[in-house]
């Protein structure tokens, strides 16, 4: 876990100074080219058809009955031969997606041609950081993974200072990939080597269209995941060009990095739900999951506020104020994280209450939807028109679903079920106003200023939205370590007071 952290960290800092560096060094229409082209590779993953998606639960669940000696490396043969086969399928869509591409991204091939051929090569050892991934390797997968962008950041650095241009970013991606593999294959020989098959099993048409079935809603979740988390990047190149691509990633980065955190909280209670759906009653199932939902949304408003007032700071200090969209849609943009905060807390919710086949449906229909608007919207409104569609599909389909099968699962009606989360709502709704008060009043193209304006944006939260985490339930999970921390922090009393 703590390797994660640190992958994280690194990620985040290096990236925020890597974007400068390309920015400068290779301008933004080349820089929004490459945008563009590597969202193109999160569709050509759609094709998985949950075959790798499959493979770390598989093998978890294959270790953990102990099936026998040979069962695990029998699945693991049986999927690596099933992934070598689907690389036809990818190769055969890859070589499409090369023939089609739009005449005006013509100078993005030099880069997207390499990128291509490696993905197409490279898919099947996917597989190698799936297995680690279901032995619980995770440390060592970390470590490859933090390892291989390392390498692969420095190789694109390189190449940009030998004058090589987009390609670079093609070359360094490549690296990244190989590396990671390379280490995740040493691993499995080295540690592992139980798990690999001698030869690899025929496949039999039963078992294969069994192994689809189960990975069909995994499909499903793919490409909803695709359609709300890059798409609106897709959109911006194609409507209005790659230097707008750039403007638009540049607007919504602190959004990308921030909207992980609360994602973590719900998460990790992932486990202790799926235990509770079987051992504890309705009513201390929908106390836990409205504190769930408390706890998720203190959070997001917290990072919510801060965008609100600062993002402008932040931009304009980290690539210059010509890169930032404007507090509309800035604001629009923050907005949609902290609803699908919400949306995918309340999700996780009724997870819970065994409702997988239907969060993917209705993940799916809010993808659509956001596509659909946001296609609209920034033909006929420009920028803005992005972040409205993913607003509609929060609150047309995502959030009305989610909170619909909840109250129906918990046997209340919704509005009883918001009634804990009311003094969040207007309290944040209050903090927002000043905070977008704040940034219009200031907004500093520097780093003391940048600091200085998020700061006194939490502080303002902590104040005025501080208080909801003493509201019932999530109460019961507060004041105890609240009780615990103020009795530690205060000064002991001497001996014989009172």
């Amino acid at each position: 876990m703590g390797v994660g952290y640190a992958y994280q960290l690194l990620t985040m800092g290096v990236g925020l100074f890597l974007t400068r560096f390309l920015l400068e060094r290779l301008g933004s229409e080349q820089y929004g080219l490459w945008l563009v082209g590597f969202q193109l590779l999160n569709w050509l993953l759609l094709l998985d058809v949950g075959v790798i998606a499959l493979v770390p639960r598989e093998v978890a669940s294959a270790t953990g009955r102990a099936d026998g000696p040979e069962a695990t490396p029998r699945l693991v043969g049986f999927t690596l031969r099933l992934a070598l086969m689907q690389s036809l399928l990818v190769g055969a869509a890859a070589l499409g997606l090369w023939w089609l591409l739009p005449a005006d991204w013509e100078a993005l091939r030099p880069a997207l041609g390499p990128t291509l051929f490696a993905f197409v090569l490279l898919y099947p050892l996917r597989m190698l950081s799936a297995l680690l991934e279901g032995l619980q390797d995770l440390a060592w997968l970390s470590v490859a993974q933090m390892v291989g962008w390392v390498v692969g950041t420095g190789t694109t650095v390189g190449l940009v200072l030998l004058g090589h241009g987009v390609v670079s970013l093609a070359w360094g991606w490549i690296v990244q990939q190989l590396l990671q593999a390379a280490l995740a294959g040493v691993r499995l020989v080295w540690r592992h080597r139980h798990v690999l098959p001698r030869r690899l099993p025929r496949l039999e048409r039963a078992e294969v269209l069994g192994w689809l079935r189960r990975g069909a809603w995994v499909t499903v979740n793919q490409l909803a995941t695709v359609l709300l988390t890059g798409t609106d990047l897709l959109l911006v190149g194609k409507l209005l060009g790659p230097e707008a691509t750039v403007a638009y990633a540049c607007t919504s980065k602190a959004v990308s990095i921030l909207i992980h955190q609360p994602r973590m909280l719900v998460n990790a209670a992932l486990p202790g739900l799926s235990q509770m759906r079987t051992g504890e009653s309705r009513e201390r199932l929908l106390q836990v999951c409205t504190s769930l939902v408390q706890a998720s949304l203190l959070i997001s408003g917290l990072l919510t506020t801060g965008v609100v007032a600062a993002n402008g700071a932040f931009v304009g200090w980290w690539v210059g104020p010509d890169k930032y969209l404007g507090l509309g849609v800035s604001g629009l943009i923050a907005l949609n994280m902290l609803l699908r905060h919400w949306s995918g807390a309340t999700a996780m919710a009724t997870f819970a209450f065994g409702d997988e086949r239907r969060i993917a449906l209705t993940s799916l229909a809010d993808g659509v939807v956001a596509l659909g608007v946001g296609s609209v919207g920034l033909w006929l409104l420009g920028f803005i028109g992005a972040p409205l569609g993913t607003l509609a599909g929060l609150v047309l389909v995502s959030l009305p679903g989610h909170l619909r099968a909840l109250a129906r699962h918990s046997g209340v009606s919704p509005r009883q079920m918001l009634r804990p989360l009311f003094p969040w709502f207007w309290r944040t709704g209050v903090t927002l106003v000043l905070a977008t008060l704040l940034s219009l009043a200031w907004a500093p193209g520097h780093l003391v200023g940048f600091l200085t304006v998020g700061i006194a944006s939490a502080l303002l939260y902590g104040f005025l939205v501080g208080p909801v985490a003493f509201v019932a339930p999530l109460e019961s999970y507060v004041r105890p370590r609240w009780n615990a921390l103020t009795a530690r922090l205060s000064p002991s009393k001497p001996p014989g007071t009172v």
